[in-house]
C-alpha cells in the first residue's frame, strides 16, 4: 500500500433525489483541501486521496465542513487509511463461508460501538442474515439479498453513524488504494 493513502465515503449520498453530489466537484473539493491524485469510484461517494496530516476523525471532520460550507451538503464522511482498509479486507470472517461476494457488505462506522449496545444485538434473530464486528466495521452476510434484509438499524442500534458498502465496492476500493 502506498504510504499516506486514504479511502473517503460518504454518507448517503445519490441515492435518489437528496444529497447529489457531482463526482467532479468532489473531486475539486478535495483537492482544494490539499489532497493529491483525488480520485472517485462510482457516484456514491467513495474516493482514494493521497496526502494530508493528522487522524481519520480530523480529516472526516475537515472534509464535512469543506462540503458543507462550499457545497450545502450537510453529509457524514468517514475516512480510513489505506492500511486500514487492507485489514478489514483481510479480516473478513464471511469470504470463505461464500463465494458469492454480491452477498457480503462493510457497514463502515465512525467509532467502535459501546459493548453494552453490541451486546444487546442478538444474531440470532436475523438468521439466515449473519454479521461480525471489526474493527470500525460490520461484516455482513445476506444470503437474501440487501432488499429484504431484517437487520437492524445500525445508527440507532449502536449510537454511532454508519454507512455501507457492497463488499465489490470495498474490495475495488483496496485495489485503488494500493495503485500508485
Amino acid at each position: 500500500m502506498p504510504a499516506n493513502t486514504w479511502i473517503v465515503l460518504l454518507r448517503g449520498v445519490n441515492l435518489g433525489r437528496n444529497k447529489r453530489i457531482a463526482m467532479a466537484d468532489f473531486r475539486h473539493e478535495l483537492e482544494v483541501l490539499g489532497y493529491r491524485d483525488v480520485r472517485t469510484h462510482i457516484v456514491s461517494g467513495n474516493a482514494i486521496v493521497a496526502g494530508g496530516r493528522g487522524a481519520s476523525p480530523a480529516r472526516e471532520r475537515k472534509i464535512a465542513k469543506q462540503l458543507r460550507t462550499k457545497l450545502g451538503l450537510d453529509v457524514t464522511v468517514m475516512v480510513r487509511s489505506a492500511a486500514e482498509l487492507e485489514t478489514l479486507v483481510d479480516a473478513n470472517p464471511f469470504t470463505k463461508k461464500t463465494a458469492d461476494p454480491k452477498l457480503l457488505h462493510a457497514v463502515f462506522l465512525d467509532k467502535d460501538p459501546k459493548a453494552a449496545a453490541v451486546k444487546a444485538i442478538d444474531p440470532r434473530t436475523f438468521i439466515p442474515e449473519r454479521f461480525a464486528f471489526g474493527d470500525r466495521v460490520i461484516y455482513v452476510l445476506l444470503p437474501n439479498g440487501a432488499a429484504g434484509s431484517n437487520l437492524p438499524n445500525w445508527e440507532k442500534a449502536l449510537g454511532v453513524r454508519a454507512t455501507m458498502r457492497t463488499w465489490n465496492v470495498v474490495t475495488k476500493l483496496r485495489e485503488l488504494a494500493a495503485r500508485p
